[in-house]
């Protein structure tokens, strides 16, 4: 079972509010609604990604196009 907690590196939470904030600004120049959590970010990379997620050949993670 996977855990219901993913705890983040330092660097990955920083870089997680960067994108938060340069998104919300985005947002707010179309005067739409901006994303109010860091949580709401991550649940749409994952829906967006997970279905992508292969191996390479040598092992390593990718995510296809």
């Amino acid at each position: 079972e996977v855990p219901e907690t993913v705890y983040l590196k330092k660097w990955e939470r920083e870089a997680l509010y960067k994108k938060m904030i340069e998104q919300n600004n985005d947002l707010a120049e179309k005067g739409m609604r901006g994303i109010s959590k860091e949580s709401e970010l991550v649940h749409k990379i994952l829906e967006m990604t997970i279905k992508k997620l292969e191996i390479s050949e040598s092992g390593n993670l990718i995510i296809r196009e």
